[in-house]
């Protein structure tokens, strides 16, 4: 338990020091998703489907380089707090990744 707890602070501690940068991502994808919800006529499942299988790839080829991103290598990862982190990790970035593929999906493909 202890594990999990220190993961999530230290999720929220960087969460703090980049403030400037998540709170610019998040008006973007504001705006994004307001642009792309005032064209009444996009058909929203083509999106989810383009940004499911785009966050699924990007998952996959996050696994691999979170270790290489955070200056550490695959003989570092031992234990299966290790390997849940750098999966979740992952997946934090390729949904993020994901968020923006789907509006930006259909802006560019009508």
């Amino acid at each position: 338990m202890y594990e999990i707890w220190l993961v999530i602070n230290t999720f929220y501690e960087l969460a703090l020091a980049n403030l400037s940068l998540v709170v610019s991502t998040l008006i973007v994808w504001l705006v994004l998703m307001l642009v792309t919800q005032l064209r009444k006529k996009l058909p929203w499942s083509k999106g989810i489907k383009a940004a499911t299988a785009m966050g699924i790839i990007a998952w996959i080829a996050f696994i691999f380089m979170v270790p290489g991103l955070t200056r550490s290598s695959f003989a570092s990862v031992n234990s299966i707090i290790d390997w849940l982190t750098v999966i979740g990790v992952a997946g934090a970035f390729a949904g993020l990744l994901a968020l923006f593929i789907g509006p930006l999906y259909l802006l560019v493909k009508r």
